[in-house]
C-alpha cells in the first residue's frame, strides 16, 4: 500500500516555514541550507547503520522517475519535522541536529536526558548574531524544555522559533533565510543599534528613528530588532501625543 504524503517536496515545506511559499517551478533554497537539510534527511554516509537512518523513513519518501532528480516527499503527518529541523539547524548545526533525530526515539523510550549543552555554548559564542536577530534567552529555554518533555514529539509538534521579535508569530523562522552566503558585520550592527537605543532612552525619538533608518539601509539582512525598536518608538510617540492633546483640551476649557 502506498504511503500518504503531505503533497509537497521537503524543500517546498522548508520554503513555507521560512516565510516564502515555493511553487512547483521554484522550491530552491540557499545552497548551504539545502545541503544541511539533505544531510539530515537524505544523504547516506559511510558507516551509517540501519538504526541511524531509521528516522528518515518516518519523514521522507524518495520518489524518482527516470533520469530526473529525486523528489524527497514528506510523509503525511511529518511536515513539522522539517520545521523543527530548520530551527535546530540554526541553533546547533547540521551534525548535532542529525544526531538528535537519530537518538530521539531511543532517549524517549529510556527516558534518558538529552544533552543540549551545545545550546548553552552557542548562546555565548553567537551572542552578537543572536542579539541582532532577536534571538531571546526565553525562547532558547523554552526549546530546551520542549525537547526534554515527554508530552512533546519532535516529529509531530512544533518547537517555538528562537527568533522572539515577531510577537504575532511564535513560529517565525524568516530571519534564517537571509543568513546563508553572507559575511555579516554583527558588531557594527550591534553598535549602531545601541546608539539608537541610547537616543530612544533620552526621548530623542526623531534622532533614534534616523539612526535606525540608516542601519536598516546599510544592513545586508533584515534586522528584527530594528523593527521592534521602531514599534516601541511609535508607541511612545503616540502616548506622548495623547498626553499632549489631553493637556491642550484641559487648557482650552480654562
Amino acid at each position: 500500500m502506498d504511503m500518504e504524503f503531505e503533497g509537497s517536496p521537503m524543500n517546498e515545506h522548508a520554503r513555507t516555514f521560512l516565510g516564502e511559499s515555493g511553487s512547483s517551478q521554484d522550491v530552491s533554497l540557499p545552497k548551504g541550507l539545502n545541503g544541511a537539510l539533505q544531510n539530515v534527511f537524505t544523504k547516506v554516509r559511510d558507516g551509517d547503520t540501519v538504526d541511524k537512518n531509521k528516522f528518515r523513513k518516518r519523514v521522507i519518501k524518495t520518489m524518482k522517475i527516470g533520469d530526473s532528480p529525486a523528489d524527497y516527499m514528506v510523509i503525511s503527518g511529518n511536515k513539522n519535522t522539517i520545521y523543527n529541523a530548520l530551527c535546530l539547524l540554526y541553533l546547533i548545526g547540521t551534525g548535532e541536529t542529525k544526531k538528535l533525530f537519530q537518538r530521539y526515539d531511543k532517549v524517549r523510550r529510556t527516558q534518558e536526558k538529552i544533552d543540549l549543552s551545545i545550546l548553552e555554548k552557542q548562546t555565548k559564542q553567537q551572542y552578537l548574531e543572536f542579539f541582532c536577530l532577536g534571538v531571546v534567552r526565553e525562547r532558547i529555554d523554552e526549546i530546551i524544555e520542549y525537547i526534554h518533555s515527554l508530552e512533546f514529539d519532535l516529529f509531530a509538534d512544533k518547537l517555538p522559533s528562537p527568533f522572539g521579535s515577531n510577537l504575532d508569530n511564535k513560529y517565525d523562522l524568516s530571519p534564517m533565510l537571509q543568513l546563508y552566503g553572507k559575511d555579516i558585520p554583527w558588531k557594527e550592527y550591534m553598535d549602531s543599534y545601541e546608539r539608537a537605543e541610547q537616543l530612544f532612552a533620552k526621548k530623542e525619538y526623531q534622532n533614534a528613528k534616523e539612526q535606525l533608518k540608516s542601519l536598516e539601509h546599510n544592513s545586508l539582512i533584515r534586522l528584527p530588532i530594528v523593527e521592534s525598536l521602531n514599534k516601541r518608538i511609535k508607541a511612545e510617540e503616540y502616548e506622548t501625543k495623547q498626553a499632549w492633546d489631553y493637556i491642550q483640551q484641559k487648557l482650552d476649557k480654562v
